[in-house]
């Protein structure tokens, strides 16, 4: 594919002084921190099983868990002591609970010894911070010690006053609530759940600290509908506004939750569970999800996944674990390497290979791992959840816990081939006859419903419905609106339910308002969302592959391939070349990619050629189609505008360039190189073209004047793109690499 940059020269400076409209809110409005009167309420009413009452014994998420605990945490915290930095609280907090399940006399050591540092350090001096509250009510948790809790008590007590006395404005931190909400779970002091509430209530007012959009505090946190600015500390906001609905019974907070929620999954939301489309780690504008530009950052995956587990744990919907399923499956997941010792923040949706999708070892910023760890550890609180005496079933994870219902004890062993089987056998232990409700979740993507809302659906529909049995025998069952299958009887001990899910490999196309995955599919098998990568497709080339809508993608266990994996097999061929013979290739679970070197991947696989206007796999806009492309050898122009309007030059001026008058489509590319080799000087339009990068991509070129006039015919009359004058009626100009005279181009 031929890419070439439109050079943009004449400046043009807009000022936005300020918007006026209908939703613009300018009245300050006080919130007060006092000792509010609302229903005072412990916790969730549906309240999930705790990670450490969780046995795992399957062969993917306790491997996972395993590597945390003996690679990954270890790493961790020899990443902080080289620098000669603290353990911070997330690591801590990862240390803490992955010694419940996974002892370890180094890590007790370590663990110890920061408890310590911390405690002398707030007996020295008091601090008024409340970073302290959520790993302090974590060991408290763990080991019924206050060593640090006694100290987050006081600190929370000096916040509490502070702002009670001198009412400070809100600062842009974003899990001032959470922390405060940590703290009155473990204590169940009203003031700090006060304190939680206050924190959102200030949010937003006209005193706040950098009034921004980017820290969600552009307007009251109440009146906020849209899920905007940077990815995770929405996510935490929404954690935070989900917590005190339920602790303080007031609907106000989980309606905004709510609207938050609607528009991130309906617009905003990615195949693979990711939130957050921009270069700022921030939210997009709706249905613009790029791929190759995509940011998805796994401590956003983790905040989005816990805010749909709180979402559920309100309201009993699985549609909130579907959207949390799919983010822990492959977002957060691809987060950390097979080995446990190499990062992502970034979690593209496809890679021009260039090396910038190398794991890494460390950032300068340590956010993403410990949030990581952190998660790891604590994952299996997630798979089953208790309402007085229904018990959840949500995620099928061979595994075995206890419960208390009905004052009797009973326990599950689930047995299940997830992810890469549909097969589960939930075996029921009780001394003596025990009456109560299992609610068996059964998957959106087992139901023809890929996520919730339209944003995504599946090409094709499965009639297979999932089967259920009790101790042999097929249970005739309805799926209630919120997506469970109630078992309620009296259950004995040996009872055996059974259950098959659909499980075929399923072909997901996005939105038509999602311009960048037109005529594009993406491919899953149960919760696993699957990409092509270069090793497994002769060449490499996977970013331009074209795929038959039609083909058939056989699924395949590999038990060689990363501890054994479920992989796809299907042929594609050339995007360029669509009457070439297709070739083999396999397509491997997202969350493992860039674990075999640095390469091209992606997740949106083509079946349809490039039309003009959809988005090249460089992430620029196709705009010619090649009808010789069979004798040229290329089918395809791709643009990116380029703003370069502090002045660059076309080339040595006043001088002939020896064969850069190409005019025609085509000739661009051979214009550029012959302005680069007769013309040294730096910064001219040619030269800032050829040593261009855009996602990874380099090989761009300054357009013939033919293919600057499709680019301005099929981009900018149909609207497809402005190139950054919009609205203005004279002073632009673009150049083209084909010179008319020694003067001009």
């Amino acid at each position: 594919m031929k890419k070439f940059i439109i050079m943009l020269l004449a400046s043009a400076l807009i000022i936005v002084l300020g918007r006026c409209g209908k939703n613009s809110r300018s009245v300050f409005t006080e919130a007060e921190l006092s000792e509010t009167v609302y229903a005072l309420h412990s916790d969730y009413s549906i309240q999930p099983k705790l990670f450490s009452e969780v046995t795992i014994k399957d062969n993917f998420w306790k491997p996972k868990i395993k590597t945390n605990a003996e690679v990954t945490i270890p790493f961790v915290i020899q990443k902080f002591t080289e620098r000669r930095r603290p353990l911070n609280n997330n690591t801590l907090q990862a240390a803490i609970y992955s010694l419940q399940t996974y002892p370890d006399m180094k890590l007790q050591v370590q663990v110890d010894s920061r408890i310590q540092e911390i405690k002398a350090a707030h007996e020295e001096k008091l601090r008024s911070s409340n970073r302290l509250f959520e790993v302090a009510a974590a060991y408290y948790t763990a080991t019924g010690k206050r060593d640090l809790l006694d100290a987050a008590i006081k600190s929370a007590d000096l916040i509490y006053n502070i702002h009670k006395l001198d009412a400070p404005p809100f600062s842009g931190g974003e899990r001032d609530a959470i922390n405060c909400i940590q703290l009155y779970r473990v204590t169940n002091e009203k003031k700090y759940l006060d304190l939680a509430k206050y924190y959102l209530d200030i949010r937003g007012l006209e005193n706040s600290v950098n009034r921004s959009r980017h820290n969600q505090s552009h307007m009251p946190v109440l009146e906020q509908s849209e899920a905007v600015g940077h990815a995770v500390n929405c996510a935490s906001l929404m954690v935070s506004l989900t917590d005190v609905a339920a602790l303080t019974g007031i609907k106000d907070y989980f309606d905004a939750a709510y609207h938050l929620w609607l528009d991130a999954v309906g617009s905003k939301f990615y195949v693979t569970g990711g939130i957050g489309s921009t270069g700022n780690e921030g939210f997009g504008e709706p249905y613009s999800l790029p791929n190759i530009s995509a940011y998805c950052e796994t401590c956003a995956g983790i905040m989005f996944a816990m805010f749909n587990h709180r979402m559920f744990l309100m309201t009993g919907d699985s549609k909130y674990i579907d959207v949390m399923e799919r983010s822990i499956y492959n977002n957060v997941l691809s987060g950390v390497s097979a080995s446990g010792d190499r990062f992502f923040y970034v979690n593209r949706l496809s890679s021009s290979g260039d090396g910038r999708d190398n794991r890494w070892k460390w950032a300068s910023l340590p956010c993403c791992p410990p949030n990581l760890v952190k998660f790891l550890a604590s994952m299996p609180g997630y798979i089953y959840a208790q309402d007085k005496n229904e018990i959840y079933v949500n995620l099928y994870v061979f595994s075995e816990t206890p419960f208390k219902v009905n004052e009797k004890e009973i326990s599950l062993l689930v047995e299940s081939e997830m992810p890469w089987g549909g097969k589960s056998r939930i075996t029921i232990s009780a001394e003596e006859e025990v009456k109560g409700n299992i609610k068996l979740r059964i998957p959106g993507w087992a139901r023809n419903k890929p996520v919730p809302g339209n944003l995504y659906s599946y090409l094709d529909k499965v009639d297979v419905q999932t089967r259920i049995s009790i101790n042999g025998e097929n249970v005739t069952y309805i799926v209630d609106k919120l997506g469970y299958v109630s078992l309620n009887r009296n259950w004995k001990d040996g009872d055996v339910v059974e259950m098959e899910f659909p499980f075929e490999v399923r072909k997901i196309v996005a939105n038509q308002k999602v311009k960048e995955d037109n005529g594009k599919m993406a491919v899953e098998r149960g919760p696993i969302v699957y990409c092509s990568e270069w090793p497994d497709y002769e060449g490499g080339h996977v970013l331009g592959l074209l795929f038959d809508a039609e083909c058939e993608l056989k699924p395949s266990f590999d038990k060689d391939f990363f501890g054994g994996v479920t992989i796809i097999k299907g042929a594609a061929k050339n995007i360029s070349m669509p009457s070439s013979e297709p070739q083999p290739i396999k397509l491997i679970p997202y969350y493992l990619w860039a674990n075999r070197g640095a390469g091209e991947m992606s997740v949106w696989l083509s079946i349809a050629e490039y039309a003009i206007g959809d988005t090249g796999s460089a992430g620029g806009l196709i705009f010619y189609v090649n009808p010789n492309y069979a004798a040229d050898g290329w089918q395809y122009l791709e643009a990116v505008p380029f703003d370069q309007s502090a002045g660059a030059k076309w080339g040595c001026f006043r001088a002939a360039i020896p064969g850069a008058s190409g005019a025609t489509v085509g000739t661009g590319r051979q214009n550029t190189i012959d302005m680069e080799a007769a013309c040294a000087t730096l910064g001219t339009a040619a030269d800032l073209c050829a040593n261009y990068s855009l996602n990874g991509f380099h090989d761009w070129f300054l357009p013939s004047i033919d293919e600057l006039i499709q680019m301005y015919l099929n981009l900018k009359v149909t609207g497809a793109c402005d190139f950054g004058d919009s609205g203005i009626v004279d002073n632009y100009c673009y150049w083209s690499s084909t010179q008319r005279t020694a003067d001009m181009a």
